[in-house]
């Protein structure tokens, strides 16, 4: 290939990506000018997509807040800054996680809500119920729905209710064996942790938090020692805060 040739061929080439280019930016303009109408809105389609597991919020709830936010799209120019503006304003309702909003081509705006996930459930002996989401934030009680999560009673303060109290629960609900048979986590004033049992013996004192991983480890390798002992008519409570020791508490059945 001489170097003329190669010349012209150059030429042709930054000629044909220039026409590229050109044509992508008059593409553009009128695309993302289009993009950027108001749409008259005749209806809207709600759609909480996690409904089938909780049921926090509904359709009629989302129309409500919508109008109680003077945000009711229906009969009304929607763009993308209304669009954004409804997506906010959902936001705001204490159990959505995420909000999207957008125009389908037959005049329907489209509203696609995901709930907030709690873990467990808070009772403090001061104060109203809440829940803990995933994000370690606080969610009220819904008057819709309530969810079966463990529980977390006491002296519970809300910093430490996102904190180490999470973190302690977080621990429980990752292990399979104590997902399903702790119920419940009680904390008294000195931070002592009690907890309830779904099966076998009722109650188990923890102690302080510290160390607690160890702590319930030597109480899984009782469990798997002694399975048929494990029960409420042999022992109403096991101790498992003392050093190298746990101590169990007779059942007055089995006295």
């Amino acid at each position: 290939m001489t170097d003329q040739t190669k010349h012209i061929l150059k030429i042709i080439a930054n000629s044909l990506c220039i026409t590229i280019l050109a044509g992508y930016c008059i593409f553009s303009i009128f695309y993302f000018k289009k993009s950027d109408e108001k749409v008259y809105c005749r209806q809207v389609e709600i759609g909480i997509e996690d409904s089938s597991t909780y049921r926090f919020t509904n359709e009629l709830e989302v129309r409500e807040y919508l109008q109680k936010h003077h945000l009711n799209p229906v009969d009304k120019q929607i763009g993308i800054a209304e669009a954004n503006e409804i997506e906010q304003c959902l936001m705001g309702m204490n159990v959505c996680k995420k909000a999207d909003c957008y125009m389908g081509y037959d005049s329907t705006l489209y509203l696609r809500i995901w709930q907030r996930c709690p873990i467990f459930r808070v009772l403090p002996d001061k104060g109203k119920s809440y829940y803990i989401d995933q994000e370690r934030t606080i969610m009220p009680i819904s008057n819709n729905f309530t969810a079966h999560l463990p529980v977390l009673s006491g002296a519970i303060e809300r910093d430490a209710a996102k904190g180490k109290w999470f973190d302690f629960m977080q621990y429980l609900q990752n292990d399979k064996h104590w997902q399903y048979m702790i119920a419940e986590v009680h904390v008294d004033s000195q931070e002592q942790i009690v907890l309830s049992s779904k099966q076998g013996i009722p109650y188990i004192e923890l102690g302080k938090l510290e160390d607690y991983a160890n702590k319930m480890e030597k109480l899984r390798a009782w469990y798997q020692s002694y399975p048929h002992k494990n029960s409420d008519t042999i022992y109403t409570k096991i101790t498992i805060h003392y050093d190298h020791l746990l101590f169990c508490t007779k059942s007055s059945q089995h006295e």
